[in-house]
């Protein structure tokens, strides 16, 4: 059993044992998925729990969406949040992640944090001097928070997926191949979700802007994905 898959184990205990019973048929999910979005106001299809519950459905992987609702329905803020501050399901002694271990990831993790803090005010200082750049505008800062808060929860997620697999032999590709494709939906996404939020919202943003606060919103995602290198 890897580490992911510990992680998977405990947090169907865990909401087993919320929900006050045992949880093997479609039922049963059915019955969980309703507890789920009574509680978190998200609401999946049945069937994206029996992954982690019904025996016929085991070995597919449990939807990333799934796993994030589960562990808001534990009062946890993301997947991530919930890695970091639980034990993964043991195989036997040895599969316990030792303290020193744990820590070290914690510090390692704040570290980047402040980092990418560093690198924002660096960011917002240097772009109040850019002319045509609306950071005024608290319409536009809105937009902007909005979309960066989604954008730094995600990563932080998705980087703390990647961390579960960190004893894994492959380990170091697992993070290449992570940065190189988080580095390309970053300039796919981050400046559409942008454009959408704003549109949604009835704000107009010039393209400049945009583009500078797209920019600015990749770059401390990207920042917190290297981070993953200083862990290795």
């Amino acid at each position: 059993m890897t580490t992911q898959e510990q992680y998977v184990a405990r947090l169907s205990g865990m909401v087993e044992k919320k929900f006050g019973r045992r949880i093997t048929t479609m039922e049963d999910c059915e019955a969980l998925g309703d507890a789920v979005a009574e509680a978190t106001k998200i609401k999946l299809d049945s069937r994206a729990y029996a992954p982690l519950f019904v025996e016929t459905s085991r070995g597919i992987a449990p939807r990333p969406v799934t796993l994030s609702t589960l562990t808001r329905y534990l009062g946890y803020s993301s997947w991530g949040d919930f890695c970091n501050t639980t034990v993964p399901m043991p195989n036997d002694k040895s599969d316990i992640l030792s303290a020193p271990r744990r820590w070290g990831v914690v510090i390692l993790t704040m570290l980047a944090i402040g980092v990418v803090v560093a690198a924002v005010l660096i960011l917002v200082l240097s772009s109040n001097g850019r002319r045509g750049v609306e950071v005024d505008d608290p319409a536009v800062v809105e937009v902007v928070d909005e979309v960066s808060e989604r954008w730094m929860a995600r990563t932080i997620e998705r980087c703390n997926a990647v961390r579960a697999y960190n004893e894994a032999a492959d380990y170091a590709a697992r993070v290449d191949a992570f940065v190189v494709e988080y580095d390309a939906l970053l300039m796919a996404e981050v400046k559409r979700d942008l454009e959408s939020e704003a549109k949604h919202s009835d704000v107009d943003v010039a393209p400049s802007t945009l583009a500078h606060h797209a920019d600015a919103i990749a770059e401390r995602c990207k920042a917190m994905c290297r981070a993953l290198y200083a862990e290795m």
